[in-house]
Order: structure tokens, then C-alpha cells, then sequence
């Protein structure tokens, strides 16, 4: 997910969150399916049964399936390993009492952290956990790249997408050679573009965004924050006027949004950019939005904003996410 801005447009996709992220993210993460007497177990002891499930909507494949192997649990200053048995479920037997679960599969998933669950002497608790993924499905669609040359300069570009690579324009072989003029257009043969374009799906892992930093921006100020953040990120008119004219009537839609950026070596996590000749400088910002709900802005640490430096061959890209409700 990575955003580059040069000023003869090589279009990157923006990503866009699916719709289905926001009925997932309302779905409970554990509920308790059975609490019942156990003829078994000693007033003295207790125990919970976890058994375990993919959240419903999430694609399960061979890298985000939930397959045999050990669980990682943590609850009351205890850390356990342990195996599943024949029917997928783990058992921890315990005193009766309240207990915290922290509950870890791998690093596809999110960890799941239960309310305080107290269980009663004699008693078999038994909880289905939904491991949800620690990643946002998107799509990239729709950013810019920008090549600016000092002088005319032959330009190869290559994609490396930690996803699926979908439409591109013009078409994409496995590269972009091309021409970049110094007013920033791209030749290639006979025809003339103003960037390069491409979507593809991927995904944005939910711990890179530290949603204690950012900004809450109500509708009726939008375009004058976007005004002032990209001037401060050294973007010129045209670029703003790009970056603005697609974003600012999507955001206004919500009477608040929460905004928070991704730039540089962040968006390098999602897709790369291989150009040659190498450039001197490369700027990606990638915005990440979200109607913001019950939002208090003062609890917010404003980022600030790095500055790209026009020297030599100059790259800059630009791209946006709108992700789920952000509750605060």
C-alpha cells in the first residue's frame, strides 16, 4: 500500500476497504456456548473449553486457514502452549474464579483479548473464539506517481504488489519503460500519458496504523486541512488539486473523519516501486480515512508531515485507503 508522486503521473491504485470489513468488524470476536455442570470436575475446579473459527466474510487459504497446531494463551500471569485435541478445542482446567484471556494463533490473526469471564466450581464453560485477520482487506485504486526529470530520461518501472495485480493503463508487462519528459508527461511509442495506472488487491496490517496519532477533520473544513497538509508535505497545486478533487467528495460525505498517514518506507510494506535509473528522491504518502464516531480530537497526537525535496530524477506518489468506522 504505498503512495509516490511524481509530477509526469504514474497513477498508483488507492485502497479502498470492501464492504463486507464493516459487517465483520460488528461481529462479536468470542461468545460463551455452553456453561453446565460437569458430574467430572471437583468443586474445587473449573474448566474452559476454546474451541476456535475464522470470523465470518474473512477468504480462508492456505496462509489465513485455521489449521491444527499449538495456541498461545495467557491469563492471570499464566503462559501456556497448548495442543489441540482430536476435535480442534483446547481445555484449561482452573479454580473457580474470574478470568482475563489473551489468546494467540499466529501472526495472520489478531490477538484475542476476552472481558473478565468468571465460571463457577463444578462447571464446564465452553467459548468459540473468531480469529479475525490482523490485516484490512483493500483494493488499490486510483492513485498517482509523478516523474519529474531534470531532462528528458528513458524510465523503467517495476511493481512489486503484495497482492494481486488487477487492471493497468497503460497495460503492464511485467514493467513501465518509457520516456518522461521534464513537464512531467510519459511517452511510450507513439502515445502520450500524463501516469500510469494500476489496481490490485492487497492488504494493510492493522498494527501499522497507530490510530493515537492523526487527525479529526470535520466536512466543512476538509478542503482547507488537505490544502494545508500537502503544502506542508511540499506538493504543488496541480498535485493538490489531483489528490483533493478525488478524496474531498468521498470524506464529505461523513460530518467527521478520522486521518491518519502512511509515508515512504510504511507504504514500502504494501507494494514497491523498482525505478531506474535510480531517483534521487521518492515520496509516497498514503491516506487513511474513516468517519470517525464519538471521537475526542484532543486525545489525538497530530503527526507531522515530512517534505518531499525536488532534487534530480524526483518520484512522488499518492494514495488513500478508507477503512472502517474508527470508534474513539
Amino acid at each position: 500500500m504505498k503512495s509516490t508522486f511524481f509530477k509526469s503521473a504514474l497513477a498508483l491504485g488507492l485502497f479502498l476497504v470492501t464492504n463486507s470489513m464493516f459487517s465483520r468488524e460488528s461481529l462479536p470476536i468470542y461468545s460463551v456456548v455452553s456453561d453446565k455442570a460437569e458430574s467430572t470436575l471437583k468443586k474445587t475446579e473449573a474448566l474452559f473449553v476454546f474451541r476456535f473459527s475464522l470470523h465470518p466474510g474473512y477468504k480462508v487459504d492456505e496462509k489465513t486457514e485455521i489449521k491444527t497446531g499449538a495456541i498461545k494463551i495467557s491469563y492471570n500471569g499464566k503462559n501456556l502452549d497448548l495442543q489441540r485435541d482430536k476435535e480442534g478445542k483446547i481445555s484449561v482446567t482452573v479454580k473457580p474464579g474470574k478470568y482475563l484471556f489473551k489468546v494467540f494463533y499466529n501472526e495472520n490473526y489478531s490477538e484475542i483479548t476476552t472481558d473478565s469471564i468468571s465460571i463457577k466450581g463444578g462447571y464446564r464453560k465452553e467459548i468459540e473464539l473468531n480469529f479475525m485477520s490482523a490485516r484490512y482487506p483493500v483494493i488499490a485504486e486510483k492513485p498517482v506517481i509523478y516523474v519529474y526529470p531534470k531532462e528528458k530520461t528513458d524510465v523503467t518501472i517495476q511493481l512489486d504488489l503484495k497482492g494481486t495485480l488487477g487492471f493497468t493503463y497503460p497495460e503492464y508487462k511485467n514493467k513501465w519503460s518509457f520516456t518522461a519528459n521534464t513537464d512531467g508527461t510519459i511517452l511510450m511509442g507513439d502515445k502520450k500519458f500524463n501516469y500510469l495506472f494500476w489496481e490490485g488487491e492487497t492488504g494493510i496490517e492493522k498494527k501499522a496504523i497507530d490510530n493515537s496519532e492523526g487527525f479529526i477533520v470535520g466536512k466543512n473544513e476538509l478542503v482547507d486541512f488537505l490544502e494545508k497538509k500537502l503544502s506542508e508535505m511540499g506538493l504543488n497545486s496541480k498535485e493538490s488539486a489531483d489528490f483533493i478533487t478525488y478524496w474531498a467528495p468521498q470524506m464529505a460525505a461523513n460530518e467527521k473523519n478520522y486521518v491518519h498517514f502512511l509515508f515512504n518506507a510504511e507504504c514500502d510494506e504494501y507494494a514497491q516501486l523498482n525505478i531506474e535509473p535510480k531517483p534521487e528522491q521518492v515520496f509516497r504518502v498514503f491516506m487513511l480515512w474513516s468517519k470517525a464516531e464519538g471521537t475526542n480530537a484532543k486525545a489525538l497526537t497530530e503527526q507531522k508531515m515530512p517534505v518531499f525535496n525536488r532534487n534530480g530524477l524526483s518520484v512522488l506518489e499518492w494514495g488513500g485507503a478508507k477503512l472502517p468506522i474508527i470508534s474513539f
